[in-house]
């Protein structure tokens, strides 16, 4: 069986998936402003050998329930999170670091000088969560009036791609920095290159600052599931975030991706796709189920539906329960409408969707039990889906991830199925193999390459 690969699901923020247990005693994340409080966290899961802290953000803020979400900080508060990202690097020896930036809000030329510098101050270990932001009140923000659909969002993203491969990965040359004091030459002009792009949404012109950093581009992640969102992780992703409601859905999601990847003259085995992993993990099975159930009994039920509403326009407590949830369109989020309706075996009322969601919340897979059951169930879903690994979904911190370390990470080595120390290298050497530190020949954004090597 193949060595599966691990992460976290992390927000620099209060509440995160289970609205309302930042309450707990055991919830340290209220100290989210305290960068050691994220050093240790950083530290811990470098001591269990995690490939990546994966850091979720979005533009918003509360258009509707301010009152409930400042009083339970449902989505709000929250901070950049890639300001982190140094001093955990510095803190740690391995462990990578992945961060969502928008398409939609965020411009390219900027973007991408961002992630050049942190893959320099990283030595390689960054990666880039790619999204198109479904959050409508984000463009009040920006000052932006008109809300993009969906589908346009990712026409968008394309081209927004294409701007970032020519900075990235066409502006400088593989030798063009030479740093000869003796003749004075920092760097050989002729190995410089303007990027001048005109396309339907971006127009730029000029030099990347920053030179040829140890990645170039960072590893991409993306996490749509809808159709348009899967052609776009086909064709840009290295690792992709998914969701379904059944393991049947994740396996075909996963064997669609695979299969839109090779149709692009893509590797599809060069591809990594990750899914969400709530554990809740004791000596015994009864004293596991007891600490889930004392997690759940913190849960605001008011934040969790407003929280459901907030991704995907859809407020369930203004539907009549007794009615079937179908005929849903929205221009928002589309992974959390799909799972209740064509992810759906069976027909969901809105009272079903509820009682579901406020069980599950956005949580991926779950597992309640021994260390052993969670291997046993890793196992499984890794040889039925085809996954390659898991973003570990936190209850509370840090304890989550201690007892995550401490019980279920040995079990995983013992099996043979997660490494037992560190690979030296980039963060996309350690996914994909040595001497891959670059996008590799398959890949679209080598197509910008000039005077680069291949790999």
């Amino acid at each position: 069986m193949k060595k599966i690969h691990l992460g976290v699901f992390e927000v620099n923020g209060v509440n995160h998936l289970t609205q309302g247990i930042w309450a707990h005693p055991q919830q340290h994340r209220v100290n989210y402003n305290d960068v050691n409080y994220w050093i240790n966290i950083a530290r811990i899961l470098e001591r269990g050998k995690f490939d990546f802290m994966f850091f979720a953000d979005t533009y918003g803020y509360p258009k509707k329930g301010k009152e409930l979400a400042f009083r339970e900080a449902a989505g709000t508060p929250s901070n950049d999170p890639m300001l982190l990202i140094p001093a955990l690097a510095v803190s740690t020896q391995h462990l990578a670091f992945t961060m969502t930036t928008s398409t939609t809000y965020e411009p390219p030329y900027a973007n991408a000088r961002r992630f050049s510098t942190l893959d320099h101050l990283t030595q390689g270990r960054v990666g880039w969560n790619i999204v198109t932001t479904s959050n409508s009140s984000a463009g009040d923000l920006f000052g932006k009036d008109e809300f993009i659909p969906h589908d346009e969002r990712y026409d968008r993203a394309e081209e927004y791609m294409e701007v970032s491969y020519k900075y990235l990965e066409g502006s400088w040359e593989e030798d063009a920095l030479l740093v000869d004091r003796n003749n004075r030459v920092f760097a050989d002009p002729g190995k410089v290159h303007k990027v001048e792009h005109e396309g339907t949404y971006f127009r730029s012109a000029g030099y990347h600052a920053a030179t040829p950093s140890p990645q170039r581009t960072p590893v991409l992640f993306q996490a749509g599931s809808s159709e348009r969102g899967r052609a776009f992780a086909a064709k840009h992703a290295e690792g992709v975030f998914l969701k379904a409601p059944t393991l049947e859905v994740l396996r075909d999601q996963i064997q669609d991706i695979r299969r839109r990847a090779a149709a692009f003259g893509r590797d599809p085995e060069q591809i990594k796709i990750f899914t969400g992993l709530s554990v809740v993990v004791a000596p015994t099975r009864e004293e596991a189920q007891r600490k889930h159930e004392e997690y759940l009994s913190y849960q605001s039920r008011e934040a969790t539906l407003a929280s459901y509403a907030g991704v995907t326009g859809i407020d369930l407590t203004a539907l009549d329960p007794d009615a079937y949830f179908e005929n849903i369109h929205t221009e928002m989020g589309q992974t959390h409408t799909d799972r209740f309706t064509k992810h759906s075996k069976d027909k969901k009322k809105v009272q079903e969707v509820i009682d579901d969601f406020l069980q599950k919340g956005f949580r991926g897979l779950t597992v309640i039990g021994t260390p052993e059951d969670v291997a046993d169930q890793i196992e499984h879903w890794v040889e039925f889906t085809g996954l390659d690994g898991f973003n570990l979904e936190p209850y509370v911190l840090p304890q989550s991830y201690v007892d995550f370390v401490d019980l279920v990470v040995p079990v995983l080595q013992r099996r043979g199925i997660f490494k037992e120390e560190y690979e030296e290298g980039t963060f996309r050497e350690r996914l994909f193999g040595k001497g891959q530190a670059l996008l590799p020949a398959h890949h679209p954004g080598s197509d910008y390459r000039v005077g680069v090597r291949q790999t």
